[in-house]
């Protein structure tokens, strides 16, 4: 199921149900839909939806499915006209580094003479705040004097139930489901910040955190090393690759992260592939810029799409 959370006309958080209908996408209000079905208490937030588990996940297929097989339209809108709202209420964002190896290898010289150590022993992370995530289709601000305006997909797992100490057999139990993150970053600051063995200003400039559009769940995804990546900026494709490409696997990465203790609305991301404007051999003609549109997709997600002020 891809499902995710969109504002009603009234302001409030609505769970919509993104479905191929007629040669289009449609979101389906769930709610709506599950209560016309007669299913009661139905969750209306995401956070209450991922708690209930495997229940709402079956109500929620049978919503659709009666919703399908009925020819109901009155829960369903165009996907186009729907203002996401970000697909799970984040708690933590944990980021990887260095995990795609055809990026680990572009980037290997860069971050040596910056007097960073490539690390290969355990996964290599940082925090995105949860501040600066902002929806789909959302505009983001160059930061003032940032003329190193980078893009990077990412695969991103979102946490569903409490993960402590967990091995790496088990770890992916604790998944709900999969979506998106475009890790943007003020190379300049990055830059500095590495020379100090650390990273956080660069990545987490308000808006540096665009995630969504929705969730799939991860049901739908039983083996997420068959994901892939992709991103373009004004139709141009910069990167591409599969996450059977990743140095740490998602249950290592979840395993390694769950010594902190993970739960529900935790994010954990892949790490960006190859292709980002650093790495270029002029990296100045594809820096973000203003008026540019970057779309960052994940196989089996959608695409996330983002636009640069």
């Amino acid at each position: 199921m891809k499902v995710g959370r969109y504002q009603g006309s009234d302001g409030a958080e609505r769970l919509g149900a993104v479905l191929q209908q007629n040669g289009s996408l449609q979101v389906l209000d769930l709610f709506a839909a599950a209560s016309a079905h007669g299913v009661k208490n139905f969750p209306t937030t995401m956070d209450a939806f991922i708690a209930s588990g495997e229940r709402a996940l079956e109500r929620g297929r049978s919503a659709i499915a009666w919703t399908q097989r009925e020819g109901h339209t009155d829960w369903l809108q165009d996907e186009a006209s729907v203002k996401w709202m970000l697909p799970v209420r984040v708690r933590n964002c944990i980021n990887g580094g260095r995990n795609f190896g055809a990026h680990t290898a572009e980037m290997q010289e860069y971050w040596t003479k910056q007097g960073a150590k490539l690390h290969s022993e355990i996964p290599m992370g940082f925090i995105k705040l949860a501040s600066v995530m902002v929806p789909h289709r959302s505009t983001v601000q160059r930061p003032t004097g940032c003329e190193w305006f980078d893009y990077e997909v990412e695969a991103a797992a979102v946490i569903g139930s409490p993960a402590l100490n967990v091995n790496e057999r088990d770890a992916l139990k604790s998944i709900f489901g999969y979506t998106i993150l475009n890790d943007l970053s003020a190379r300049e600051v990055q830059r500095k910040e590495m020379a100090n063995h650390a990273i956080l200003l660069g990545k987490n400039y308000p808006g540096f955190g665009p995630l969504g559009p929705w969730i799939v769940t991860a049901d739908e995804v039983p083996d997420p090393s068959e994901l892939e990546v992709r991103l373009t900026v004004n139709g141009q494709q910069r990167q591409r690759a599969s996450c059977k490409d990743l140095i740490f696997s998602f249950a290592r990465m979840v395993s390694h992260w769950s010594k902190m203790g993970l739960d529900r609305g935790d994010l954990i991301t892949t790490g960006a592939p190859g292709g980002v404007a650093i790495a270029m051999p002029d990296p100045m003609l594809f820096y973000l810029k203003a008026g540019d549109v970057v779309c960052a997709e994940v196989s089996r997600v959608g695409v996330l799409e983002t636009f640069i002020a």
